[in-house]
């Protein structure tokens, strides 16, 4: 992994401030927009995983840079190089094998932005 982030780490892989900031601190809009990264990243995940399957470098890169901005809104910087990598790996349509190393650092990470947002949302209800 190119991630110091693991399975056990308390580290928080969001940070919601950046996102509160830029809304002016409207909760119903941080929420809004909590719902909505839990939307997209439900569609993003299952379908990077898919074009890894079917080796779609297009596809590949097409998505990791969709959701490198989706990350950014959540203040997801351990994951920025791993979907930059990804992106960049696409492009050139070159090794598969690190771009499945690099798909288990997202589905991990991403896995646990998903449970801090969700108790995150608890407080924009």
């Amino acid at each position: 992994m190119i991630t110091n982030v693991t399975e056990k780490s308390t580290e928080n892989v969001c940070n919601i401030s950046y996102l509160s900031e830029i809304v002016g601190g409207k909760k119903a809009m941080i929420k809004g927009i909590l719902d909505a990264f839990l939307i997209q990243v439900a569609n993003d995940l299952p379908a990077i995983n898919d074009a890894i399957v079917k080796t779609d470098y297009g596809a590949i890169k097409k998505i990791a840079h969709a959701m490198k901005s989706s990350v950014s809104i959540m203040g997801m910087s351990v994951i920025k190089p791993v979907l930059e990598e990804m992106e960049t790996l696409g492009a050139s349509a070159t090794n598969v094998e690190r771009i499945k190393v690099l798909n288990q650092d997202l589905q991990l990470i991403v896995s646990r932005a998903i449970i801090e947002i969700e108790k995150e949302k608890l407080h924009y209800v």
